[in-house]
C-alpha cells in the first residue's frame, strides 16, 4: 500500500476513536512527558495544537507555560514552510489557513536548532519512529533542521505501525510517547 492509500485508511481510523480515548491518551501522554528528564531539561519546547482528533498536548504546552520555559508552536510561513512561533498564554490564538489554532502576527520565531523539545504530530508512527503526516511535507522541513535528539513523536497505541513506508525526506523522530509510555529509538 503506498503513502496516499494508507494516510487515507488511517487517517479513517483516527477520525473512528472516541473522544474519552483521545482524552484519555493526551492525559497519560501528558503525564509521561512532564515527568521526563527531557521536559524537565528543556527550557524551550515547541508543541503543536491539536486538530481534528489529534492527541491534544496542551495540558504540556499549559504547564511549560506555568514552569516558565519558552513555548512554540507551529506558525505556517507558506505552502511549504512553517516556523516556530512563540505564546505567552493558551488564549487569544486565530485559524490558519487550514482552520489549525494558530499564532497571530507578529510573532517572535525560534529556529528549529535552538529548541530542547519538540512535540511532533503524525498521523501514525511505526516502532523505528517514522512518521506518516498530513502530506504536506512540513514537519519533515522543519525537522531536518532541528537536533534530532530533541524530537519526541506523539502517538496513540490504536494509530502505531509495525512499519510505515518512507523515503529521503522523511524524517524520523528520536523518542515515541503514547498512553503506554516513552520509547526512545535508535537511529542509524
Amino acid at each position: 500500500m503506498d503513502k496516499l492509500q494508507l494516510r487515507r485508511q488511517l487517517k479513517k481510523l483516527r477520525s473512528s476513536l472516541t473522544s474519552e480515548y483521545i482524552r484519555v491518551c493526551s492525559d497519560r501522554i501528558a503525564g509521561y512527558i512532564l515527568q521526563s528528564e527531557e521536559y524537565k531539561r528543556a527550557g524551550s519546547i515547541m508543541g503543536y495544537l491539536a486538530f481534528g482528533n489529534e492527541i491534544s498536548v496542551d495540558q504540556i504546552l499549559r504547564q511549560a507555560l506555568a514552569d516558565k520555559k519558552k513555548v512554540y508552536v507551529p506558525w505556517v510561513l507558506s505552502a511549504t514552510e512553517m516556523a516556530a512561533a512563540r505564546i505567552w498564554t493558551m488564549t487569544d490564538f486565530v485559524s490558519d489557513r487550514y482552520g489549525i489554532r494558530t499564532v497571530a502576527e507578529p510573532a517572535e520565531i525560534s529556529a528549529p536548532d535552538l529548541l530542547e523539545l519538540i512535540l511532533v504530530p503524525a498521523v501514525a508512527y511505526d516502532r523505528e519512529g517514522n512518521r506518516l503526516g498530513m502530506g504536506a511535507g512540513y514537519y519533515d522541513r522543519f525537522l531536518a533542521k532541528a537536533r534530532k535528539e530533541v524530537t519526541c513523536g506523539i502517538a496513540c497505541a490504536a494509530l502505531l505501525q509495525e512499519k510505515l513506508p518512507y523515503d529521503v525526506n522523511d524524517v524520523p523522530v528520536a523518542a515515541l510517547v503514547d498512553e503506554n509510555g516513552i520509547r526512545h529509538i535508535i537511529n542509524d
